[in-house]
């Protein structure tokens, strides 16, 4: 098992926003497309047919100024989960890692990290997380995580 570097994360990844800014040695940054706030409970059970996902609504993002070309979400207190651009592709034998952003962090937001086996996320990749009292703004396309693929 090894990490991949990240000419190689990008051969399993759609959507990149601007490569040359997301693509580090070892790792792809994923940028924020939606937020949506948790407003319901979800349910879980021991074999999933009873399995419930938490119910969530989209939150608008605000452009500060008219002629900006992107809106910012401005977070209150609660849990959340963002989408990203990015979309992981089907591939071979691999296991990722989706982390959240070392700005993400140092913004006071709490999140966890994850790991997908090969197959299981295809698609769309969300982070949850958890904003402060002292809330958040995130603009639009802001770097939020880092995906590294663990190969093997």
């Amino acid at each position: 098992m090894s990490l991949l570097q990240s000419d190689e994360v990008l051969k399993y990844l759609s959507n990149i926003v601007h490569k040359d800014t997301q693509q580090h040695e070892r790792h792809i940054d994923l940028t924020v497309s939606e937020i949506h706030l948790l407003t319901g409970s979800g349910s879980l059970d021991f074999g999933g047919s009873e399995f419930k996902a938490a119910q969530s609504v989209p939150v608008s993002a605000e452009k500060k100024n008219s002629d900006d070309k992107y809106g910012w979400w401005q977070l209150k207190k609660g849990t959340y989960r963002a989408f990203f651009n990015e979309s992981i592709n089907e591939g071979q034998n691999y296991t990722a890692i989706v982390s959240p952003h070392i700005h993400t962090q140092e913004a006071g937001l709490i999140s966890n990290t994850y790991l997908i086996a090969s197959g299981e996320a295809v698609g769309t990749l969300s982070l949850n997380f958890t904003v402060p009292e002292t809330g958040c703004d995130i603009k639009e396309n802001a770097r939020f995580a880092a995906l590294f693929l663990i190969e093997g």
